[in-house]
């Protein structure tokens, strides 16, 4: 895949954002988009949805009707609040590692980041640690990205995942944030492979 998304991002949000409930139909427009790019590309997905508020995961569990693709994270989307406590650093610790799975060093990375309210489980995934930590020209953008959610408590965010193979690494990583009338949506890569 490349760098482009398979998502017409400005089609749907020009859609989705006029008119009124602008918010819960441009949710539903992301939904229904990332879960049939997901499923074209993955068709033994079974996909759910669940929380918990104020965020909301689009997750593969595919051990439950035996798919060959791993249990993964598929999107996570909702309206950033100031963290909730601190971070849990022995939980953290104890999550697997993602060492081990690339040539370049990886990160527990969060689609939800912590600073607007992201947790664990669910919301963590093999992440590229230039990107994550902000080191590379794209790390710089998508940390900036996640401090504008921050910024305003009530700010639209959401993360997509993109993957090439069964695992649950993600080839791409996609970030979008709601300013005023325009869905702002950026792309980052993720593996190096």
């Amino acid at each position: 895949m490349d760098e482009a998304s398979d998502v017409d991002y400005p089609a749907l949000s020009r859609a989705a954002l006029s008119g009124p409930d602008r918010l819960a139909r441009l949710v539903r427009s992301l939904n229904a988009a990332w879960s049939d790019a997901y499923r074209s590309m993955t068709p033994a997905a079974n996909l759910y949805e669940f929380g918990p508020e104020p965020w909301t995961f689009l997750f593969d569990f595919a051990t439950e009707t035996g798919a060959p693709q791993w249990d993964r994270t598929v999107a996570a989307w909702g309206q950033s609040v100031p963290g909730r406590r601190p971070r849990d650093e022995s939980y953290q610790r104890g999550y697997p590692g993602p060492g081990g799975r690339a040539d370049r060093p990886l990160d527990k990375g969060h689609l939800v980041p912590h600073q607007i309210g992201g947790e664990f489980g669910q919301n963590i995934f093999p992440q590229d640690r230039e990107l994550n930590r902000g080191w590379s020209e794209q790390g710089r953008r998508y940390r900036a990205l996640e401090r504008e959610a921050g910024a305003t408590p009530g700010t639209f965010f959401f993360c997509r995942l993109v993957y090439t193979d069964e695992t649950d690494f993600p080839a791409w990583v996609e970030l979008g944030i709601l300013r005023a009338q325009e869905l702002h949506v950026d792309r980052f890569r993720n593996r190096f492979d």
